[in-house]
């Protein structure tokens, strides 16, 4: 018996949240090019090409987007279950998941960071930079912590490089405003696909309902952006 307990509890609580709904029509990308992109490779790091390796993988895992918005306690390690809470490195059911756990797990497997322990640590001795109100805990949760958006976007803001124009390269973090209410509600990693105009994203959202490669870098309002430094 899998020892994962499953609340099921208002997306607006949880807000990891890649099932808020566009005010734009699903079907409507705007026309819009990444001006400084062009159809050769870029140069990247090593630790900007581990980020894309590791979105691959992550990628042709196939994973379905949890459509429950459900609270787990994490008790997956490298795909398998434990039967008990893992800390660090825990995971849920990886054949699930939501667009948070496309940049956890995609940085796990590249070997740069395990967002689990990182965002918990930083939580613990800076809690104040953290929008806990907006959750409602009373105290910090490395099962769910890292798997909401604006948390993740405070750590990549403190720990990344903030990138304020659109010279998108593979590997960097995309964060965005899907409601344009303020506050952010979906993330992905920059592809190293390209159109011709712009680099795909890898994410994972209601729409197609799974893990994608696509090219909708510019489908929502961008209100984060972010580069690993060397």
């Amino acid at each position: 018996m899998k020892f994962i307990f499953i609340i099921l509890i208002h997306s607006v609580f949880f807000l990891t949240s890649c099932n808020s709904k566009s005010n734009a029509p699903e079907n409507q990308i705007p026309v819009r090019v990444d001006s400084t992109a062009s159809q050769n490779k870029p140069i990247l790091t090593d630790l900007q090409k581990k980020i894309v390796e590791g979105a691959i993988i992550n990628l042709n895992e196939n994973t379905e987007y949890d459509l429950t918005m459900g609270y787990y306690v994490l008790t997956f390690q490298n795909g398998e279950d434990k039967g008990k809470k893992i800390y660090p490195e825990g995971d849920l059911d990886p054949a699930i998941g939501v667009c948070t756990d496309v940049i956890v797990r995609s940085l796990r497997y590249g070997g740069i960071a395990d967002l689990q322990k990182e965002l918990h640590e930083d939580i613990l001795s800076n809690r104040s930079d953290y929008p806990f109100a907006r959750w409602g805990n009373k105290k910090p949760d490395s099962n769910i912590d890292h798997r909401r958006v604006m948390n993740l976007e405070v750590w990549f803001a403190k720990n990344w490089n903030v990138i304020k124009d659109e010279n998108f390269l593979p590997g960097d973090i995309v964060v965005w405003d899907m409601n344009q209410d303020g506050a952010s509600d979906h993330i992905g990693i920059v592809s190293d696909s390209f159109t011709g105009e712009r680099y795909k994203v890898i994410h994972n959202h209601p729409d197609p309902g799974h893990i994608a490669n696509e090219d909708k870098m510019f489908r929502w309002e961008i209100s984060g952006h972010y580069r690993i430094g060397k």
